[in-house]
């Protein structure tokens, strides 16, 4: 088999009258290999708890039948969808039993990302998306070609992000441009790879796995899967042993396990980063399974976002993402949140992104570096407030055993939420900060992930101030900058009134002017 390197690119196939071009042909194969993959695996758990004796004919049958369904529905979408790129817009029609037509103006592209998972790369292919970046992360604001050769797919990007006046030629026939030279701003190191247990990727994955297992038995044998032999021996080995000792070994599993899986995903995952300068262009691409490369305008980015969770705050590293137009939470057509596409740093010690922020912005030193105004300490009494739903079972429980509902032990376990509570109260108002930092206006808020943002004052576009009951004797304020970027909305939370007001005047000279009184 043929690794990208080595792979053959097809010109995609263009009629010359109109320049509708098609896919790449070894999409045909590539496509359904995924969904084969999982019903080939199915068949194997199957076999595995019940047997070939107790497999009929009708089951291979079904597998053959669809295997060639899912390899016949692959060849006519391929036969059935034209992407066109011309002087305005890119365009995408397709549809088997119902035609579609999608265009896109070219000066509203924000984001063109090249996605390649392993098959892909076997293959020598990519799939290709553009979007316009609207506000509210629409899946329907998004064009994916899928799949281009990876050259065919580099050049488009290139195209697209020229914003070229004239139509192109076709990609395959056009001359490759000659790459600017890149300005490295930072690389993987392996060192980073250390911070990975702090960041839990290892006991994420086990859940992932342990629910897919899981998914994947009841849907292979149904729900008698659970009632098996084998399953009622582990159980019945399990609760052998005393309930203190089967938490601590299993704490000790989960924590072993991801201690030795974080730092491999870690790799699988972010190995080979860079963030590279074009020209005008940021250029991130990481991965080794399935490699990932996106490519952030400067002219969009109006600031950086620090997060950095509970314990890698101990450590002191976090992770470091860009606020740009076109930027931000993004949702497939089933609602789920979709890859990252503002990652400017993956998991890394806070003085490597402190650095990396300062480069990306072009300014001497990190704004997410500057020294934070403290909040009054009158804010805890609206963050304790939130916080106190954390007692309610506690305090439930406790009635609940005193008119014996219930064990007398419960609401003693339920006092570990309310320390929690406590502590993410705390946690909440030791985080709260603001600034103006030169052109940069920096807000801090959070308690288990405590998140810097600092973006451009020229960027805001509006104000928000609000206040609850709670805040309004202490005389405090949460104000809301409303940014065409990212979120689209920053807040300083919980501030004192007189010093915010300030702040947010001074951000857009002008703006507040018409609604500000003194004091009387």
């Amino acid at each position: 088999m043929s690794s990208p390197e080595s792979a053959t690119a097809e010109a995609p196939a263009v009629d010359p009258e109109d320049g509708w071009r098609r896919l790449d042909r070894r999409t045909i194969w590539v496509a359904p290999l995924r969904p084969l993959g999982t019903l080939l695996l199915t068949g194997l758990v199957v076999i595995t708890f019940r047997g070939w004796d107790k497999v009929g004919f009708v089951e291979p049958v079904i597998g053959l039948v669809l295997a060639a369904g899912g390899f016949a529905h692959s060849a006519w979408s391929w036969a059935t969808t034209r992407y066109r790129i011309t002087a305005t817009h890119v365009e995408l029609r397709g549809g088997i039993l119902v035609r579609t037509h999608r265009a896109v103006a070219r000066d509203r592209l924000r984001t063109v990302d090249i996605t390649a998972d392993l098959l892909h790369r076997i293959a020598g292919l990519a799939v290709v998306a553009v979007g316009t970046g609207r506000q509210g992360g629409e899946s329907d604001d998004e064009l994916k070609l899928e799949s281009l050769a990876r050259r065919d797919a580099d050049e488009l990007r290139t195209v697209l992000l020229a914003r070229r006046t004239v139509a192109p030629a076709p990609v395959a026939d056009a001359a490759a441009p000659t790459p600017p030279p890149a300005d490295e701003l930072s690389r993987f190191d392996p060192r980073w790879v250390l911070l990975a247990p702090l960041s839990l990727m290892g006991l994420v994955a086990v859940a992932v796995v342990a629910g897919a297992g899981a998914q994947l038995l009841r849907t292979a044998l149904g729900d008698e899967v659970f009632a098996s032999a084998p399953v009622r021996a582990l159980w019945d080995w399990v609760t052998s042993f005393s309930v203190l000792l089967v938490l601590g070994l299993a704490a000790v599993v989960l924590l072993v396990a991801n201690a030795v899986l974080s730092p491999v995903l870690y790799v699988l995952v972010y190995g080979g980063f860079r963030l590279t300068r074009h020209d005008d262009s940021l250029h991130v691409s990481y991965g080794l399974i399935t490699q990932r490369s996106v490519t952030i305008e400067e002219r969009r980015i109006r600031g950086v976002r620090l997060a950095e969770p509970l314990l890698l705050r101990a450590v002191k590293a976090g992770r470091l993402a860009a606020v740009a137009a076109g930027l931000g939470a993004k949702k497939d057509s089933e609602g789920k949140e979709k890859g990252e596409n503002d990652m400017l740093l993956p998991t890394a010690p806070v003085a490597e992104a402190h650095r990396v922020a300062a480069a990306v912005l072009r300014s001497a030193e990190s704004p997410l570096a500057a020294p934070l105004r403290r909040h009054p300490v009158a804010a805890l009494r609206p963050i304790a407030l939130q916080w106190s739903v954390f007692a309610l079972p506690a305090v439930v429980l406790g009635i609940l055993a005193a008119l014996d509902v219930v064990a007398a032990w419960l609401p003693e376990a339920a006092l570990v939420l309310v320390v929690a509570g406590v502590l993410g109260a705390a946690l909440e108002y030791a985080n709260l900060g603001h600034a103006r930092s030169g052109d940069y206006l920096v807000a801090r808020h959070g308690s288990g992930v405590r998140t810097t943002t600092a973006v451009r004052c020229d960027g805001i576009i509006a104000w928000q101030f609000r206040r609850s009951v709670f805040q309004r004797r202490p005389r405090l304020l949460t104000a809301t900058a409303a940014v065409a970027a990212g979120k689209g909305a920053h807040t300083i939370r919980y501030a004192d009134q007189d010093g915010v007001l300030l702040v947010a005047r001074d951000a857009v000279p002008g703006l507040l002017d018409a609604f500000l009184e003194p004091d009387t």
